[in-house]
């Protein structure tokens, strides 16, 4: 935690000068938290917190000389220089922010999971439990946007809900700045969480309030994760088809290839059930693979969808923060991977801590694999994984380790 009230732990140096810069406050942009100084020649000096993806690649931005300073080529393109952009435009509609307050304290942590991606807002609010355990004196106030307000767990204190969208949460809005600023007049004592970019202490039913997998139940589903903006798809089909507005082509081809998929497994697991899930609705399967797509994702759809993943004995789905709440309640998944093999790991949610389990249940094959392999592979983990768990530890039940 970084204490930001009464004492402002924050420090940085000067880019130009390299002495130590002293922040005279604290900046709620929306996505960032930052702290403000003033130069000894005379600029005004951001840098943000060290939390979250800035507490690797930290960076600093002039907004006197619209200058940013970073050793970072990430940091650079997808953090200094977004900042300095929305510093320069901000929005001027005043945000109309939902306050809600379950319990008083006068010391508390603050929780920012406000972001302009998805994967990123979910993995910030994930902290959030760590926070509940190890810190049971201070009040814990997360602050959200609406779209992931029904998954703040209970036992924080305040939920501060910012009706930002994700395409606008690079944006920066004075009004958000102003409502914190005086928010925070109210306590004596404030830290602000590193939320974590990939927090590992957390068990996600706590958040959506749905089971994860019982391995011991008898039916189970095996579950396609759908998303129609990165494809089961030769990419260059699907570059060119995007290109010439034709993404009917390659949304069929992801379509066949998930059928072939399920009706090789189908049979070697003649009483597993097939389903497809996750968002966007174009093209049709046959009646014996169940379709829970939707077209856009809200509270009852996601938490439906949810209970789907958790009867899934194993979720299979192309990389990217799709897989997230997938791998959080499936009981095993593959993760088809292109050209992200940096991000490896980062959109599961792993529910096992011993390294020869989780290695088995969390798969990572490149998706250019063919479907007879990946058949074939997904149809071993089902039928093998009972053997695998008995040789490893003596007991078959495959019971969640994660504490």
């Amino acid at each position: 935690m970084i204490e930001i009230k009464p004492n402002l732990q924050h420090r940085s140096r000067c880019p130009y000068s390299g002495k130590e810069l002293i922040p005279v406050k604290i900046l709620w942009h929306g996505t960032h938290v930052c702290g403000v100084s003033e130069s000894p020649a005379g600029s005004q000096i951001i840098d943000e917190l060290r939390i979250g993806h800035a507490a690797k690649t930290p960076y600093q931005i002039d907004l006197t000389k619209q200058a940013t300073f970073s050793g970072d080529k990430y940091a650079e393109e997808f953090l200094a220089k977004p900042l300095l952009d929305s510093l320069q435009n901000p929005r001027p509609e005043k945000l109309e922010i939902s306050q809600e307050i379950f319990r008083s304290h006068q010391r508390v942590i603050i929780l920012n999971c406000v972001d302009y991606l998805y994967g990123h807002s979910l993995l910030k609010l994930l902290n959030a439990q760590r926070h509940l355990e190890s810190n049971p004196d201070l009040g814990l106030i997360v602050i959200v946007q609406k779209f992931l307000r029904w998954m703040v767990p209970e036992g924080v204190a305040e939920i501060w809900t910012v009706p930002v969208s994700l395409k606008n949460g690079r944006c920066y809005y004075p009004s958000f700045d102003e409502f914190v600023s005086k928010q925070l007049e109210r306590f004596d004592e404030v830290y602000v969480s590193e939320a974590y970019s990939h927090p590992s202490r957390f068990d996600i039913s706590k958040f959506t309030g749905v089971p994860k997998h019982d391995f011991n139940q008898e039916a189970y589903k095996i579950t396609f994760v759908w998303r129609e903006d990165r494809l089961w798809c030769n990419k260059w089909i699907f570059q060119v088809c995007r290109k010439l507005k034709l993404l009917q082509i390659p949304l069929s081809i992801q379509n066949w290839n998930v059928r072939r998929l399920f009706a090789k497994m189908r049979k070697s697991l003649p009483s597993a059930k097939f389903a497809v899930a996750g968002l966007g609705k174009s093209t049709n399967f046959p009646e014996w693979i169940e379709d829970f797509r939707a077209d856009k994702f809200d509270e009852k759809i996601e938490r439906e969808m949810c209970q789907v993943y958790s009867d899934s004995r194993l979720a299979i789905g192309i990389h990217g923060s799709n897989m997230l709440l997938p791998s959080g309640h499936a009981g095993m998944t593959i993760d088809a991977i292109e050209e992200r093999w940096g991000n490896f790991a980062q959109d599961i949610l792993y529910q096992e801590t011993d390294p020869r389990l989780a290695s088995f249940r969390y798969r990572y094959l490149p998706l250019q694999i063919s479907v007879d392999v990946l058949a074939h592979v997904a149809t071993e983990m089902i039928l093998k994984r009972e053997d695998f768990y008995f040789h490893m530890t003596g007991d078959s039940r495959g019971e969640v380790s994660l504490a």
